[in-house]
């Protein structure tokens, strides 16, 4: 019946595998499941003092509402959770990661030192689509696997962002890294995670003394600590490195004649755009989106509807432009290229379609506009 509760009659065995780590609000611990032999790892809310059980139980609520909603080859993965709210404790079994922090890892790596620097970077970039600070930004808390992924971890702090909320708890840290001046008006949003970041992999580049890095004037855009010079945000900080990437890679005439074709058309879709509309970066939604509408055109000549191709770019509101004309082969040998070329490759179009789209007139939303009188 519907809404019954449902009862599982069985619970689900591990072997004890060692000893993880013991923080402030509990410890974890490895486990292995035999029957599909993988390895997980295990944490168990349990602080450290035991007056401090309730006071902290919401965070770690907090810590699975946010790993549970989350799927980024650069974050931790969150499979599944066991609460015993009645005894203020639970389980976290979360993805087993094989390796070391980030500070060790570029140690033994130090020609990956680009790489690891990009992924943080697209790891950290994720959250903020999602509105999720991390809050405690440290080598220990950035993983990189054997295989050179990295990996955030340990949302203990993380906090969804909603309008009104403090961030007493961030600026009370104790924080690795010389503070930024935002901390002087109690202030801590993402402008700040990343000064932090910039910050460590500063930190890793003099430790070391290594001189093969390939973004130093990003880096010191981000470390800036006066709060209205340094860069805005890490889709900012993306969006600089496929800049400096764009040099590198080469586009054959074709590729470039085609891409140019298809956005001189969407750039003249858009009449002007509200400041708080965001560039979509997901390229399997962006496809997909634009597959679709390509297969719903395959009888005319023309897009009918161009707006619809302008909101596979741009999240929220925007007026556009009715006559603006775009082919339908235009499309199809667009998406062509899409689906053919190198990641790499789909990230500069993606990014020169932005800088196209930077042009566009912006305006602020007038709720009045809304009113029927």
């Amino acid at each position: 019946m519907k809404n019954n509760l449902i009862e599982f009659i069985r619970t689900k065995d591990f072997r004890f595998v060692k000893n993880i780590g013991q923080g402030g609000t509990g410890k974890t611990v490895l486990l292995k499941d035999e029957i599909i032999n993988e390895f997980f790892v295990c944490k168990k809310y349990s602080p450290f003092n035991e007056l401090d059980k309730e006071k902290y139980f919401k965070n770690f609520l907090d810590e699975i509402r946010i790993l549970h909603s989350l799927y980024h080859w650069n974050v931790v993965r969150v499979f599944n959770y066991y609460l015993y709210p009645e005894l203020q404790t639970g389980y976290i079994l979360m993805e087993f990661i094989k390796g070391i922090q980030i500070y060790d890892y570029i140690k033994t790596n130090p020609d990956r030192l680009n790489s690891i620097f990009v992924q943080t970077i697209e790891g950290f970039r994720y959250l903020e689509e999602n509105n999720i600070l991390h809050r405690d930004i440290r080598p220990d808390n950035i993983l990189v696997s054997e295989d050179g992924v990295v990996k955030i971890i340990d949302f203990g702090f993380g906090k969804r962002i909603e309008f009104g909320d403090d961030y007493d708890k961030s600026i009370t840290l104790n924080w690795r890294y010389s503070i930024p001046d935002e901390f002087n008006v109690k202030q801590y949003d993402f402008r700040t995670e990343v000064y932090f970041v910039g910050k460590l992999f500063e930190e890793i580049i003099r430790d070391y003394k290594l001189e093969n890095f390939a973004y130093p004037k990003i880096l010191g855009e981000m470390i800036n600590t006066n709060y209205d010079k340094r860069v805005h945000s890490f889709f900012e900080v993306s969006r600089k490195i496929l800049a400096d990437s764009s040099d590198t890679i080469e586009f054959s005439y074709d590729e470039k004649q085609t891409y140019q074709s298809f956005a001189f058309g969407l750039e003249k879709v858009f009449s002007k755009m509200c400041n708080d509309a965001e560039y979509n970066s997901n390229l399997d939604t962006i496809i997909m989106d634009l597959d679709n509408i390509y297969r719903n055109s395959i009888l005319e000549d023309l897009i009918q509807n161009p707006n619809k191709i302008a909101s596979c770019f741009v999240k929220g509101e925007f007026f556009y432009n009715k006559d603006v004309e775009i082919y339908v082969e235009t499309l199809k040998s667009f998406l062509n290229i899409l689906k053919s070329v190198s990641l790499d490759k789909k990230k500069i179009i993606l990014n020169n379609l932005w800088q196209r789209l930077d042009k566009i007139k912006r305006y602020t939303r007038n709720t009045d506009e809304d009113l029927p009188f």
